[in-house]
């Protein structure tokens, strides 16, 4: 039997690796943009021949040793090639250099990444994971070591426990430990000062620049709130350390064990309570429990739904139900034929649609599962996930088991409908009528559906006197329904709390930013007074991802031009005027009761097109030096209809809400 299982073991393949430690030692020189390093890797067992590591194009080895002799290799298209034998540690020494260029003020902030990808500099660095700036072994079970040094007054960070951070000869020095299965390495460094909350059983640290550093304690304590909260939902945090570390150029990476926002992000007031949440929470999901990517990126629609949703519905149901109708009005808004895809097809956002549909959509999905089995299987699926597979990957099959087990329900048709289909529903009230009958009133009707999903939906019946709610299964185009109440009813709505993810009409939809930015039929329109000058319009229009858009003037176009499309008007026109404004003798106006100055003020104006009340038209009116500044703004604000600033602060946001809906009726 021994020499059975001898032979069988023979003619089994050998594995790839075994137990694998990673040592690596990176040097950073930023006025070179340039890394030098030492890459090695320890292989505990029979290695595969040859050795393939991924490296980026960008570097050059220099030497490659296995113990005492020099090893052959093949280095091409950033595939790195061994002939190895025997387990000797591997020694791999290599210079990168890495500069692409970084904006401090994007045209948009529609990619995450701004193109960036790798930068060394005395601004700041930041390597990604993702452009394999060390030689990169495809098996995840690495155990790494990372020493990094670089010049006196700039720290840097990566995934792991500190176990060191000192100054010596010149240089600043830190080592890391990283003890979990880990899917890449990210590093930045900066000049940064260092604050630290050693208070609980995980520490916290701030990696901020100066001018941030007034800031640093009130993210120390933002951070070890949010951990407590996440914690009681979802169980231990998964890492060593959290750290927040401040970038030079705008992003918001959520990171093993550390987050990546940049200057301009951390210093705008309402970060602190809402996207710091959100990078805490991929600890858990995208970075601890990970993302199947052949099932599509679930993990930021998750966070979305236990962060930026979750804070809401803490504030009150009110701001909660304005969260969920945001997301029905900016899909509506964003996404049509030409850019919806599934949200199985999700990877990464590159765009406001896109975000709208894996952010936003899939947040929904998570609220409608969590509607349909209730608040306690819901935390508590999601906290066995977190328990039983924590770095891991796992995809919308693996919530699907989970869900169902715990619910006794068979949620197959459920995720699939809403992951895999991409022709959304349409709802409507039809065929309602209101009759008198012995004792009272009867409401009856149908709701509609198109296309057919399976869906249970609220109705909500409001009388002089009480409130009658009543829940409608619906599997076919139609479904009938009727009320009976005492007293006389006043109105009826269906999906009165906007719990449902479904295509809202166009009478349901304000005019918005977002009505501007998703518009495939606008036309550019410069008016000779009251606009703000070229490098304003250049900005919005790129700010808005319509670089190309020609900008005419009103002798120009003809008026059927006008009248079928939508108008992004820059000035006043005397034709052309929003409703929004008044008028006062002397060449004033005034908005929101607030007399206009435009060599102080901008401002931005969205309503239906006075021409045609099917399309929009926006004003952007302003005389100030500062426009371009405002114009790179705007777009931040996409679900609102009014804005004003002053200077480039904003002094007014509004929405010009509807009440029209084929979901309601009055009687």
């Amino acid at each position: 039997m021994k020499s059975l299982i001898f032979l069988l073991f023979l003619l089994l393949p050998a594995p790839a690796y075994a137990v694998i430690d990673y040592e690596l030692d990176v040097n950073l020189h930023p006025a070179q943009h340039q890394l030098l390093a030492t890459a090695r890797i320890n292989v505990n067992g029979r290695v595969a021949l040859p050795l393939k590591l991924q490296l980026s194009q960008r570097c050059e080895i220099i030497t490659i040793y296995q113990g005492n002799s020099p090893v052959p290799y093949k280095f091409s298209a950033g595939l790195l090639q061994l002939e190895v034998s025997g387990t000797e540690p591997i020694n791999i020494s290599y210079r990168g250099v890495f500069n692409d260029r970084a904006s401090k003020a994007p045209a948009h902030n529609e990619d995450p990444g701004y193109g960036v990808s790798t930068v060394i500099s005395a601004d700041g660095s930041y390597l990604s994971a993702g452009v394999n700036w060390y030689p990169r072994l495809r098996e995840q079970k690495v155990n790494y070591r990372i020493s990094i040094s670089a010049p006196v007054g700039t720290e840097a960070i990566t995934s792991g426990r500190r176990i060191v951070r000192q100054t010596a000869n010149g240089r600043s020095n830190s080592v890391w430990l990283v003890d979990y299965p880990l899917q890449g390495l990210t590093l930045a460094a900066g000049p940064y000062q260092l604050f630290e909350d050693l208070t609980g059983p995980v520490p916290i640290y701030a990696y901020f620049y100066a001018d941030s550093a007034p800031l640093a304690a009130t993210y120390l304590q933002q951070a070890r709130d949010d951990l407590q909260l996440y914690e009681e939902l979802f169980g231990p945090y998964p890492f060593h350390k959290f750290a927040i570390v401040e970038n030079f150029f705008p992003t918001g990476y959520g990171l093993p064990s550390w987050t990546l926002l940049g200057s301009s992000v951390i210093k705008l007031p309402f970060i602190v309570k809402t996207s710091l949440g959100h990078e805490i929470a991929h600890s858990w999901w995208g970075t601890g429990v990970q993302v199947d990517a052949s099932q599509g990126n679930w993990a930021e629609g998750l966070t979305t739904y236990v962060a930026d949703y979750l804070y809401q519905e803490q504030i009150s149901a009110a701001a909660a139900r304005a969260y969920r109708l945001k997301i029905l009005r900016d899909y509506a808004s964003l996404v049509g034929p030409e850019n919806v895809f599934a949200i199985a097809g999700f990877s990464s956002r590159h765009d406001k649609a896109s975000q709208v549909i894996g952010y936003g959509k899939t947040a929904l999905l998570f609220h409608m599962l969590r509607q349909r089995i209730g608040d306690q299987v819901f935390w508590a699926g999601l906290r066995k996930l977190a328990q039983e597979r924590m770095y891991t990957q796992i995809g919308w099959d693996d919530f699907n088991a989970v869900f169902s087990a715990l619910s006794g329900q068979n949620l197959q048709a459920f995720f699939d409908q809403w992951r895999t289909r991409t022709e959304d529903p349409q709802l409507a009230l039809q065929e309602v009528q209101l009759t008198a009958i012995k004792d009272g009133w009867r409401v009856s009707g149908k709701l509609t559906q198109q296309p057919v999903y399976q869906l249970a939906i609220e109705l909500q019946l409001t009388t002089k006197t009480e409130t009658l709610r009543k829940q409608v299964q619906i599997d076919a185009p139609s479904q009938s329904f009727r009320f009976e109440t005492a007293t006389r009813p006043l109105a009826l709505e269906a999906d009165p709390q906007v719990n449902l993810f479904h295509i809202l009409s166009a009478a349901e939809l304000p005019a918005t930013v977002n009505s501007i930015r998703g518009s495939n039929q606008l036309l550019a329109l410069r008016a000779e007074k009251n606009a703000p000058d070229a490098a304003a319009i250049k900005t919005l229009l790129g700010a808005l991802r319509k670089p190309d858009l020609p900008v005419r003037t009103l002798t120009q176009v003809s008026q059927k031009e006008l009248a079928t499309h939508d108008l992004l008007i820059f000035g006043l026109p005397e034709q052309l005027r929003p409703t929004q404004l008044k008028f006062e003798p002397g060449g004033r106006f005034t908005l929101a009761d607030q007399s206009i100055n435009l060599t102080e003020q901008s401002t931005f104006l969205v309503e239906e097109n006075p021409l045609n009340a099917a399309k929009n038209a926006a004003w952007f009116i302003s005389e100030d030096q500062q426009a371009a500044v405002v114009a790179r703004k705007i777009p931040h604000y996409g679900k609102y209809s009014t804005l004003l600033f002053k200077g480039s602060q904003n002094r007014l946001k509004e929405i010009r809400a509807t009440d029209k809906s084929p979901l309601k009726v009055a009687f």
